[in-house]
């Protein structure tokens, strides 16, 4: 079951992030085909972004032509689709066999539901790429491979997101501390770092034409600049709790639940911990890395979605060993309130089913809403009359254009063949990506028109004259600006979408 959920995310899924579009999509596509978008971090006077990361999912789509563009689009989703689904597999058989098979069937039934995962299981995006890693990781620590387990921590940050180390704390804990082999974890991270931070550090190096190591770079922009990623916007301390609610439900409270009782548990019952090997690994430890990741996002005011992308998988396993603790203490409470001790099994499977089809209900009808509402673009760009409308239309180079939902295009993979995006001005007065240059080197261009403050750069734009077609939405309060070019154009194919404003 968890490949067909995660298949059907490939096939069906919006892009939520513009991110995912800009950072991951179009260098893969400039990589690829010789064009796309360039985002300031790109840019070699900041080098944040690795070009290593990009040649990973390269390889899988690297045979398939110009002319079939879509196809690459959704071979990449589908390949992510698959690791992530191995990813889960493996982490339910480690769970199964080293903790017991009731949570393993708690976490199996929530997670293959569950519309966190649906959404960031066959994304292109870093966080997403940190998950799968995460996964290994934990299934390799729960199987006492420990070595993998610190390899994968580390190639989650190096490749993904640095700050994905912070979930490698428990494991480096167990390992030197509770194991005592602290000189293994230092062999293994030397050597994991080796491993792969020199072809990281040479891939970087020659795209950008000079010596980098991205991640350094990402931590010296975030941590030490003095702007940092609250350019970008800044959310309440409570973001996060609504956030997991809408992505969670009613698992989310469970989880909390999960993380506070297990301390109680595990200083009670001396069971309450996964045997592995001749070492046992409370599970306070486990949810701890829940405890630990929050604790870093909650401290940032900047916040998103995708941050939590990496520690979905475990919020699911709080939530199932809660479930499984409650399910432990329902004989007590039976003999506590004096019914019928053939009313357990009743009242157990109650309380799991009620849990577990709630969840399924809820997520299941979350992820019908977002693709309903939020799949318009995707849906409207790789529609076949669209497509045949751009192919008929001209013999020649398309200019198509987009002014205030620039945001919401999903990337050059599925627009036509002969064909780039332009973009309109709108009332958005940030800085906005550039189209990478058209020369062999154009990964190695310093470009003036580029800066780390999210300043307008006002060389994106081009003039509505030069525009073949435009992508656009109604608004209700449209300006000179940002009109309704609806009005002013025909109108070649259109489709619903919800817009947040309403």
């Amino acid at each position: 079951m968890f490949i067909v959920m995660r298949l059907i995310s490939a096939l069906v899924n919006p892009i939520d992030d513009c991110d995912e579009v800009y950072n991951f999509y179009e260098p893969l596509h400039k990589l690829m085909y010789g064009n796309g978008f360039q985002t300031w971090e790109y840019s070699p006077l900041f080098a944040l972004r690795s070009y290593a990361y990009i040649i990973l999912h390269w390889l899988p789509i690297s045979l398939i032509p110009s002319s079939c563009k879509l196809i690459a689009f959704y071979t990449l989703r589908i390949c992510l689709a698959i690791i992530c689904s191995t990813c889960e597999a493996f982490f339910f058989r480690a769970i199964d066999k080293q903790l017991n098979s009731s949570i393993a069937r708690n976490y199996a039934l929530l997670s293959i539901f569950n519309v966190a995962l649906f959404r960031s299981s066959s994304a292109f995006i870093n966080n997403s790429f940190s998950m799968y890693t995460v996964l290994f990781a934990y299934t390799c620590w729960f199987s006492n491979a420990l070595s993998l387990s610190v390899f994968f921590i580390a190639f989650g940050s190096l490749f993904g997101w640095i700050y994905v180390a912070a979930l490698g704390i428990p494991i480096a804990v167990d390992i030197c501390f509770r194991r005592q082999r602290y000189m293994d974890f230092i062999k293994w991270s030397i050597i994991s770092g080796l491993i792969l931070l020199i072809p990281l550090c040479l891939i970087d190096s020659y795209y950008y034409g000079k010596l980098i190591i991205t991640p350094l770079n990402h931590i010296r922009y975030n941590l030490f600049s003095k702007h940092g990623p609250t350019l970008y916007g800044t959310e309440p301390w409570i973001y996060y709790i609504i956030n997991g609610l809408l992505n969670f439900n009613i698992i989310y409270p469970l989880a909390i639940i999960g993380i506070i009782l297990t301390p109680l548990i595990d200083l009670v019952f001396d069971r309450r911990y996964i045997q592995t090997g001749k070492v046992a690994i409370p599970y306070t430890m486990i949810v701890s890395s829940i405890v630990i990741w929050m604790s870093l996002l909650w401290m940032q005011p900047h916040k998103e979605d995708r941050f939590v992308f990496p520690i979905y998988p475990l919020i699911i396993l709080s939530a199932s060993i809660s479930i499984d603790q409650t399910e432990n203490l329902i004989p007590r409470l039976v003999r506590l309130i004096k019914m019928r001790r053939n009313s357990v099994l009743f009242v157990r499977r109650l309380f799991l089913y009620s849990i577990i089809i709630f969840h399924g209900l809820i997520s299941i009808s979350r992820a019908f809403a977002i693709f309903d509402g939020y799949s318009a673009p995707i849906r409207l760009l790789t529609h076949s009359n669209t497509t045949e409308i751009f192919e008929k239309s001209f013999d020649k180079h398309l200019n198509i254009c987009i002014g205030k939902d620039w945001y919401r295009f999903p990337s050059h993979f599925v627009l036509p063949e002969k064909s780039q995006l332009l973009f309109l001005r709108s009332a958005f007065k940030g800085q906005l990506p550039k189209a990478y240059s058209s020369l062999k080197n154009a990964t190695r261009l310093t470009d003036k028109h580029f800066n780390d403050e999210n300043k307008e750069e006002i060389d994106r734009y081009a003039n509505l004259n030069q525009c073949d077609y435009i992508i656009d939405h109604d608004s209700e309060n449209p300006s000179e600006i940002q009109p309704n070019y609806s009005q002013q154009s025909q109108i070649i194919t259109s489709i619903k979408m919800i817009l947040p404003s309403k």
